[in-house]
């Protein structure tokens, strides 16, 4: 479903092109879905769980709040790279081109990515509203990245989501530290691949 979608858009996705690339049967693809959007929402609640299981495998255990912001925003980065078509159904399809049901577990999602990064804060007063403006930059840049074949670039700006993730927690001058760590761990892990390369 998540490739078809982002072929195709799911407008344009039929149930006959989901069953021709994932190689199943009318019968089996019934017996576990009630049709296209069940699919699909399917599909979009497989990108929550390995989203959040790739968090808590990323996540240290040790260090201070921020340094774990740093550690999850990687995690989803990364995953988002890796499975394209999966963060364009997430992103893209969800939002823009899919049903009411789809865009009601994209905004569930967002709600928890604003929860998370509301952790990051001092925990004084009501953050939903800037956790979630915050995220909404995010959101835009996975858009265009995606939008434009770039999603391999994606872990790259990890000091660009960093800093949009933190500075309404932390203030510029922090957020912009940690943005530079990120940065730097960045270029170290790329470096590192390249020796093995």
């Amino acid at each position: 479903m998540a490739a078809c979608c982002a072929e195709s858009g799911y407008g344009e996705t039929t149930v006959d092109a989901v069953l021709e690339r994932a190689g199943v049967t009318p019968e089996s693809f019934d017996s576990h879905f009630a049709g296209k959007e069940d699919c699909a929402l399917g599909a979009l609640n497989k990108i929550v769980s390995d989203t959040l299981a790739q968090i808590a495998m990323a996540n240290p255990l040790v260090g201070d709040v921020a340094d774990r912001r740093k550690f999850e925003i990687k995690a989803i980065l990364e995953l988002m790279a890796s499975q394209p078509a999966f963060a364009w159904l997430g992103y893209i399809e969800s939002r823009q081109g899919g049903t009411p049901r789809m865009h009601d577990a994209y905004e569930s999602g967002a709600r928890v990515l604003a929860l998370m990064m509301e952790r990051a804060g001092d925990g004084v007063g009501e953050r939903s509203g800037v956790a979630r403006a915050a995220l909404g930059g995010a959101e835009a840049v996975v858009r265009r990245e995606l939008a434009a074949g770039r999603e391999e670039r994606l872990p790259q700006l990890l000091g660009d989501f960093v800093y949009a993730a933190l500075v309404p927690f932390v203030g510029q001058r922090e957020a912009l530290r940690q943005a530079k760590l990120a940065e730097m761990v960045s270029v170290e892990e790329g470096n590192r691949g390249n020796d093995r390369d």
